[in-house]
């Protein structure tokens, strides 16, 4: 992995927002995003004082890797032996990926953007919304309601050129609106949620 200094806005951003004990919202944008969830919650608990702040991560149906402890370990032992490397802790290469040291080291609460309900009343530290097609403005709020002050929203988007892209996404909820007569919905909400985020 090819290591970016990160823009020092992120990191005051942060800071401040632990100060002020907002929230703060950042928008990741690319397929690589996940990695860059491990560097967010790391720069979140540097500036902490308390323990590591745990993990919300809402999804629609499926996580690129498993939640499971025990099969990602089995799966880690695999590589290992298909890799050649002894497994003994002297130089496998999951060890070394953050991602995996960061699944296995952080406490996180999987959820589906279906059981949101569920969680309701509860406090995290930080907040992952993937699957943006699959966000409706009540499980925006819904979600970042958990997030303590000072915590951090962390929203993934799939690769694109422009944000403007987002402005005709078509959204699973709009699904709903469609009937034989409108075959076509605006959808407003995607572009008055990317105009508020630029203000």
């Amino acid at each position: 992995m090819v290591k970016k200094k990160i823009d020092n806005r992120i990191r005051i951003l942060i800071e401040n927002g632990l100060k002020t004990f907002h929230r703060s919202l950042i928008v990741v944008v690319g397929d690589k995003g996940r990695d860059q969830v491990v560097i967010l919650h790391h720069m979140l608990s540097k500036a902490q004082i308390k323990a590591r702040p745990t993990v919300l991560w809402c999804y629609k149906k499926e996580l690129d890797f498993s939640t499971h402890r025990k099969k990602r370990m089995k799966q880690m032992r695999k590589r290992q032996q298909a890799t050649g490397s002894t497994g003994t802790g002297g130089g496998g290469g999951d060890e070394d990926n953050p991602f995996e040291v960061f699944l296995s080291s952080t406490q996180i609460h999987y959820t589906f953007y279906s059981d949101t309900p569920k969680i309701l009343g509860r406090t995290f530290g930080m907040c992952v919304l993937q699957d943006f097609e699959a966000l409706t403005p009540n499980l925006l709020a819904r979600t970042i309601e958990t997030v303590e002050g000072g915590g951090l929203v962390v929203l993934l988007l799939q690769t694109m050129r422009s944000l403007k892209q987002l402005y005709a996404l078509s959204m699973d909820v709009h699904s709903r609106y469609r009937t034989e007569m409108h075959r076509q919905t605006e959808p407003r909400f995607n572009e008055r949620f990317i105009l508020s985020l630029s203000s």
